[in-house]
């Protein structure tokens, strides 16, 4: 609706520099004169509304209970190397150590 309405406004202004406002409104609002984005939006209409359609397919076809499988493939798994961990520093673990209590006072 606001795609709508800024091209509304924009034909509205466009049309009143060449005639009078009144006829901008009439032109503008009676869907005989549309311009290139009222067309635009035109088409994403339709096209939400087919999608819509075979979404409602889809949901359909969703309701099978059961599916059969001709074949079924599984990734191989692959091993390309080795990990190799980086070394624990031992200054790291002082970090985890709980905090002194009461805390020292400055």
């Amino acid at each position: 609706m606001i795609l709508q309405t800024t091209a509304w406004t924009g034909m509205l202004l466009s049309r009143s520099i060449s005639t009078s406002v009144a006829q901008a409104f009439e032109t503008t609002l009676d869907g005989k004169h549309p311009c290139a984005l009222c067309s635009a939006i035109a088409d994403g209409k339709q096209t939400e509304k087919q999608s819509e359609q075979n979404f409602e397919l889809l949901k359909k076809a969703g309701d099978l209970k059961f599916l059969k499988l001709n074949f079924l493939e599984t990734p191989s798994a692959v091993l390309v190397g080795t990990l190799d961990w980086p070394p624990l520093l031992l200054r790291a673990c002082a970090l985890f150590a709980a905090p002194p209590t009461p805390p020292p006072l400055a």
